[in-house]
């Protein structure tokens, strides 16, 4: 019994190593795909449950912009400026320099995602790749993302939480056609101002 254990052992090691070399690869090509935009926006749908909401984001550098529902965000390399136009509030943070979530941080978030995470190819077919990134083997805190196989760009992420997932679908990203404006509070002046910096 121990020897059969032992050479399924075996067998399925090399399977699995070949499955973090392809993750591996399929992640630099994603990056490569994306660094060769420069700056870029991308439009996607994001579900909980029952519901869905369309937003976009766009990434130049360091700074980005989100827009969901009444939601505008601004970023920057320090700080974070989310404009809440049903409620007429600004709320400044400090930007989470190391975050791999899209929603909290999307000039960072797909070029860190796979260095926070070991990352291990689930399935390939002609069209996607699709990978599970999480720090062990339990698949209730994990990410699992979808990549394009002709374009290399992502086309899903699936944030797991406790039991909770979280759903991203891009629909596509394209070069940003013009430079990605700043936070501008004169157009904000009778928001309240709430600073958590």
């Amino acid at each position: 019994m121990k020897k059969t254990a032992f050479l399924f052992a075996l067998l399925l090691c090399p399977l699995f190593l070949f499955g973090q070399s392809g993750a591996a690869e399929s992640l630099d090509r994603m990056r490569q795909a994306i660094k060769a935009f420069g700056g870029y926006t991308a439009s996607f749908t994001i579900a909980s449950g029952e519901e869905q909401l369309l937003g976009s984001f766009a990434v130049e550098g360091e700074r980005y912009r989100i827009e969901l529902a009444d939601v505008e965000v601004y970023g920057e390399a320090t700080e974070r400026y989310e404009v809440n136009k049903s409620r007429r509030e600004v709320t400044i943070l400090k930007t989470d320099t190391q975050s791999t979530d899209i929603l909290s941080n999307p000039a960072h978030a797909l070029e860190l995602i796979g260095e926070e995470y070991r990352a291990v190819q689930l399935t390939e077919t002609a069209a996607e790749t699709t990978l599970s990134l999480g720090i062990d083997s339990s698949l209730r805190n994990a990410v699992r993302l979808a990549i394009d196989k002709r374009t290399n760009l992502p086309r899903s992420i699936v944030y797991l939480a406790d039991g909770l997932e979280l759903k991203i679908e891009i629909h596509a990203i394209k070069s940003l056609p013009s430079s990605l404006p700043k936070y501008d509070p004169s157009r904000y002046a009778e928001y309240e101002l709430i600073d958590f910096r």
